[in-house]
């Protein structure tokens, strides 16, 4: 059997071709595996979002039940078929979507001077472990400059976007190749930086607790379910000849070391600026939700469950932050002006252009304060661009993203007895934060507008988090972070569930 494989607008074509026993099935999941090449699948493969459509050109399987429910059947007698699961028994030409398989970009840290000097002894390295993203910079010891940074998709993606879809695989028997899957995506993003012999430097990582765990091969089975119990929150340290690699420490399950990390930024910059009090809101956006509250002495951490739908991974007209993703949007007479990642043609939609595609259907009065569409797109949905609609359901997953995290806010306000006016600033980070609008967001209630002249964006702050410790270690300022955090249990009181159908509207 032969499969070929064309990725959409890739110039020049490059056609994949991978050839079977004859008589043997195999799953298109596989194929692109043994191809070596990526697959986006923001629900790991269970069937939920739908959202990885791809097209025979001819040799289309029979339709299944999964393609039936995700797709029109105009399209699939087009031969679009749901990807995860998709079963190839005979020769196929099959046009994958470039969305599926883009590396994902992230954002930079500033100041990158992007040469090594002749004493790489005198470079650390600072790895941030990111669900979606891996990110790492080297660091020049003495000076503080960054040097080179880089970023990676996280191979792991195969299995899913959400870390639950992660310890799901792991305990279904994909342990070790999770575990393996960053380690080789590490080092692959330690040849780009420094060479082959860059763990032999001093490193700091922080990613969230799954993630971690997942690396150093921790048990997994305690975060499976409430009450949701790791194998160890501590910081680690591996200490040998040539070799200092430190993780930073967690707070919860779902409240890692890349928010400690974070923590440990804000600190810092704090004490230079004789802030030490100021009382502030740190929400990272990625592809959870992680929310602290600092109240001038304790630290009140949750993390909302908002799903992928801000980050655009499960709508089906979503996508990552890849080239041609759609991340700002304005309308005027029912006509959308957008901007594209690299300014290429619209593919999708990412994170910082959903939150402004919900805000501005509502300016607009597209959608009502539910989220209902007009009755015009009721049945087709609204059209951004070429091909390109967002659905009715696309806007409720958005809706109920934002209504969590800003709920989960507000159960930290009140766990701290204080009001949104008493904060003094709105620290936003992640893959999101470093490219929302603030108008935006307030404009659709993810944050209030008292908060808007405080909202500063601070991009990658488990990455500069690390740089900063690198600079400038101190255990004890990771200890007085961990031992003054109290986490606020959200998903099972009554309280969240009321604030959480009030912020269902917009």
């Amino acid at each position: 059997m032969e499969i070929k494989i064309v990725i959409e607008d890739v110039v020049p074509e490059q056609e994949y071709i991978y050839m079977t026993e004859p008589g043997e099935s195999m799953s298109f999941v596989e194929v692109m595996d043994r191809l070596g090449l990526k697959f986006y699948r923001p629900c790991g493969g269970i069937g939920k979002c739908m959202s990885c459509a791809i097209r025979f050109v001819y040799g289309a399987p029979e339709m299944t039940s999964e393609d039936e429910r995700a797709l029109d059947f105009s399209d699939m007698r087009n031969g679009w078929r749901v990807g995860c699961k998709c079963i190839i028994s005979k020769d196929c030409k099959i046009q994958v979507p470039k969305r599926l398989v883009s590396e994902i970009t992230s954002i930079a840290v500033s100041g990158i001077e992007d040469e090594l000097p002749l004493d790489k002894t005198n470079i650390a390295i600072a790895v941030d472990i990111g669900t979606t993203t891996l990110a790492a910079a080297a660091v020049e010891l003495g000076t503080g400059k960054i040097l080179r940074q880089h970023t990676w998709t996280n191979g792991q993606l195969k299995y899913g976007s959400d870390v639950m879809s992660r310890i799901k695989a792991a305990i279904e028997g994909h342990r070790e190749e999770l575990s393996e899957l960053v380690m080789k995506d590490l080092m692959r993003l330690g040849n780009r930086i420094i060479g082959e012999d860059f763990l032999t430097h001093r490193v700091v990582i922080s990613g969230n607790t799954v993630m971690t765990h997942m690396l150093l091969k921790y048990p997994l089975d305690g975060m499976a379910a409430y009450p949701f119990v790791p194998y160890t929150l501590d910081a680690v340290r591996f200490r040998e000849k040539n070799r200092d690699i430190f993780f930073m420490p967690s707070i919860s399950a779902f409240v890692g070391g890349d928010i400690v990390s974070g923590l440990y930024y804000i600190k810092r910059q704090a004490k230079l600026t004789k802030k030490q009090k100021d009382t502030f809101f740190f929400v990272d956006m990625g592809t959870n939700a992680e929310i602290v509250l600092f109240d001038g002495n304790k630290y009140w951490c949750s993390s909302a469950s908002a799903g992928p739908a801000l980050e655009g991974a499960s709508l089906s007209c979503g996508s990552a932050s890849i080239a041609g993703a759609i991340n700002h949007i304005s309308i005027s007479d029912r006509k959308c002006k957008y901007t594209t990642i690299g300014g290429e043609k619209p593919i999708g939609i990412c994170g910082s252009g959903v939150i402004d595609l919900i805000h501005e259907l509502r300016r607009n009065k597209i959608i009502d304060e539910g989220g209902l569409l007009v009755e015009e797109y009721e049945e087709t949905g609204f059209p951004l661009a070429e091909d390109i609609v967002v659905s009715g359901e696309d806007i409720q997953q958005v809706i109920l993203a934002k209504a969590a995290i800003r709920a989960g806010m507000q159960m930290l306000l009140e766990a701290a007895n204080l009001q949104f006016e008493d904060i003094n600033h709105l620290y936003v980070s992640g893959g999101l934060g470093a490219t929302v609008s603030i108008w935006a967001a307030a404009g659709i209630g993810l944050f209030p507008p008292e908060l808007i002249p405080k909202f500063e964006s601070l991009g990658n702050t488990s990455l500069i988090g690390d740089i900063a410790y690198i600079l400038e270690p101190d255990e004890e300022a990771l200890k007085e972070i961990k031992d003054n955090s109290e986490v606020v249990v959200l998903a099972t009181t009554a309280r969240f569930e009321e604030l959480f159908l009030a912020n269902l509207k917009l």
